[in-house]
């Protein structure tokens, strides 16, 4: 906020205040009156300036009842006041290619947010293999490697959750397949998966944990893993 007063003298009620080279300003202290912090905004900007525009409205409603043009106080800047523009100046001088390039890109990332938000899936999964035993073979000729996943439910509603298993032939889980995760809330499992020994497969070999909400179709997360065949 700027005075547009306060570089001139300011005028009598009873003076032809143009002639003399004065202000608008009639010196009614109605600005003082209503600032809730006291100050006079007829001298400039001021720290302790609140932003309110209480002064604007008074002086506005005073300028109508003398019959002068309003926006003696007004929202502008110091160039602007500098170089005495008027509305239609200050709205050309915004209107700027360096300008628009800046709103096209906040515009620009206001819309990929909020399309990231809308479309985003409100379930997180973290896969920790076991690293105290890397694999061991379990009765029927199966290798078992060991999991603990993490499931976030961001959702503001439960779910409850199938977790399956892929990437290998004859990989299964073999104990936990489904798990309730209350809203906004994380639940760990420790989970086992098996491959028969004679798979064919050596060393590190990727395999995929497929999570989905049996009550919500549309929530589902691919989440890659590794298995240790010995």
């Amino acid at each position: 906020m700027a005075a547009a007063a306060s570089r001139v003298p300011r005028a009598q009620k009873s003076e032809d205040y143009k002639a003399a080279g004065k202000g608008d300003c009639i010196d009614c202290n109605i600005c003082v009156q209503v600032c809730p912090t006291g100050i006079d905004i007829r001298n400039g900007l001021q720290y302790e300036c609140i932003g309110c525009s209480a002064c604007i409205d008074g002086c506005d409603q005073v300028m109508d009842k003398v019959g002068y043009a309003r926006g003696l106080i007004r929202y502008s800047t110091e160039n602007a006041m500098e170089k005495n523009f008027g509305r239609a100046e200050v709205i050309a001088h915004l209107i700027r290619p360096r300008i628009i390039l800046y709103s096209v890109i906040l515009v620009a990332i206001t819309l990929v947010t909020a399309y990231s938000i809308a479309v985003r899936t409100p379930l997180k999964v973290d896969v920790i293999r076991d690293r105290g035993v890397l694999a061991r073979e379990v009765e029927g000729g199966l290798i078992e490697n060991v999991y603990t996943l993490r499931l976030m439910n961001t959702d503001e509603a439960p779910h409850h959750y199938h977790i399956g298993i892929s990437g290998l032939d004859g990989i299964d889980l073999a104990d936990i397949k489904d798990a309730e995760v209350a809203s906004a809330s994380t639940k760990s499992l420790v989970v086992s998966a098996r491959v028969p020994i004679d798979n064919g497969g050596k060393g590190s070999l990727p395999i995929f944990f497929d999570i989905g909400a049996t009550d919500a179709p549309a929530i589902r997360i691919k989440e890659k893993a590794v298995f240790i065949m010995p």
